[in-house]
């Protein structure tokens, strides 16, 4: 799972012990290339067991971090980002009372962009730079999202009991692409444009991700 919710790695010890939970990724991007990134994990759907789980060290060999740890690692995280070249305006926030968390930052060109998940990449050992990563031609004002599936997350999520792997049905992941211009076309077949014209969705199960069912690529062209 940590190549979809790489930011937020301190919690995947819970994740096969809560069945609900949305990983939402949000790119707000100007016309110069330049934008906003946020990606928030949301757990409230889950959150009277999640509640009931950070009250214990471990269960079943698992480490469960406690609120300081998870403080610790945002912590860690908003500082290699703050450092990250084109990178800035990192900000965090973390609401132990829904078990929300989400981290943002301004991004001054795509490059940076791939920048901030190259920084993330190197800290968490994922590898998460070798199979997504965006491109944008300001000319044609094209906007790509280059995306590879990886076999890693899916050997982790074959770990798991069955019964832990089926409970993952109502977990999902959703992209959105916000633009100050209207968008032409886009060739996701599992996105939506929204009907202002100006934004792009696209929300997939988290087992269809792992097991490389869905594809996350996408070229969307704007006016």
């Amino acid at each position: 799972m940590k190549r979809i919710i790489h930011f937020m790695i301190c919690l995947l010890s819970i994740f096969c012990l809560t069945s609900c939970f949305d990983v939402v990724e949000e790119i707000n991007m100007k016309s110069n290339g330049s934008g906003t990134i946020q990606g928030t994990l949301n757990l409230s759907k889950s959150k009277t067991k999640v509640a009931s789980l950070m009250k214990l060290d471990k269960i079943d060999g698992i480490q469960i971090p406690n609120q300081a740890e998870i403080r610790k690692e945002m912590a860690v995280i908003v500082n290699l980002l703050k450092n990250t070249p084109g990178i800035s305006n990192v900000k965090q926030r973390l609401d132990f009372d829904n078990y929300i968390a989400s981290i943002s930052c301004d991004f001054q060109n795509v490059q940076a962009l791939n920048a901030y998940t190259n920084t993330l990449s190197k800290h968490f050992k994922a590898k998460i730079n070798s199979y997504s990563s965006y491109s944008y031609d300001a000319g044609s004002k094209t906007l790509k999202r280059n995306y590879k599936h990886s076999t890693e997350g899916k050997k982790e999520f074959e770990k798991l009991r069955p019964e832990n792997r089926q409970s993952f049905g109502q977990a999902f992941y959703t992209s959105i692409y916000r633009f100050e211009n209207l968008v032409a076309k886009q060739q996701n077949n599992l996105a939506k444009v929204s009907p202002n014209k100006k934004a792009v969705m696209l929300k997939v199960n988290i087992p269809d991700l792992i097991n490389g069912k869905v594809d996350l690529t996408n070229t969307i062209v704007l006016k």
